[in-house]
Order: C-alpha cells, then structure tokens, then sequence
C-alpha cells in the first residue's frame, strides 16, 4: 500500500469525522459509493484527483490538507474551534 494512500485516507477519514458526517453523507455529496470511501480511508483505493478535489471541497478543505503528512492542525480541531481561533486571531 502506497505511503500517500495511507495518509490521504487518515486525513480523509480525520477531517470527516471532525464534522460528523458519515461516510455515506460524504460520498453522497462527492458523487461516489459509500464502500469507495471506505476503501479510500482504508487505503485500498486509488482516488482520482478530481476526486480528491471534490471530497476536499464537501469538508471545506484543500486538497492539499488532505495528502499532507503530518495531517493538518485544521483536520483535527472541531469546525466550533476553527471559529474561536478565527476570532482571536
């Protein structure tokens, strides 16, 4: 298994929990089946970048943030405290 398929699918998997969705919420809203999400998270799948794309954009992050190791602090804080860090900031 590929060591960027193994991080884009922890992150996958990082940022959608941090907004409770499920996986099939998610792969509703990107345009694919809920096992190929699956599959992405685990590993086992090979997205296209088009596809990463569209799964970046229904969590409301970047591509980007979703191949970088280590994941991205955004991944990990809940979207209420990506607000108060906004606001403070």
């Amino acid at each position: 298994m590929s060591r960027l398929r193994q991080i884009l699918g922890r992150n996958l998997r990082l940022a959608r929990n941090r907004l409770k969705l499920s996986q099939e919420v998610l792969a509703g809203e990107s345009g694919v089946d809920r096992t190929y999400v699956s599959g992405i998270e685990r590993g086992l799948r090979n997205p296209s970048v088009d596809l990463i794309e569209k799964l970046a954009g229904a969590l409301g992050v970047t591509a980007a943030d979703l191949i970088t190791d280590p994941a991205p602090e955004s991944l990990r804080r809940k979207p209420d405290e990506d607000a108060g860090a906004e606001a403070s900031g």
